[in-house]
């Protein structure tokens, strides 16, 4: 069983808070995020590693894709661990004049 079914039917059968549960979707939601950040780093060193042979122009260009992909996976795991993976818009009032 999935620690997601696991919480919910401890909040529906009853004995799990919802603190408890709430808890260990966040711990769930970190690690999935490590995962999958490890995984981008991973894929990226055997991408974008560098060869005796490579020019100084390739290297560069390797260097950088490699920081692209480090940020994301910075990304990846700070999303995760605050559980915001995108920022909500603010709303507006489409009747308002302003």
């Amino acid at each position: 069983m999935s620690a997601y079914s696991r919480a919910s039917r401890g909040l529906v059968k009853g004995g799990m808070s919802a603190t408890a549960a709430a808890n260990l979707l966040g711990e769930l939601r970190s690690e999935t995020g490590a995962e999958l950040s490890a995984g981008l780093l991973a894929r990226a060193t055997e991408t974008y590693s560098q060869k005796p042979t490579d020019s100084n122009a390739i290297k560069r260009r390797k260097t950088a894709r490699f920081g692209a992909v480090r940020d994301a996976a910075d990304w990846v795991i700070t999303a995760t661990t605050t559980g915001r993976l995108t920022t909500t818009p603010q709303q507006r009032d489409h009747r308002s004049n302003t």
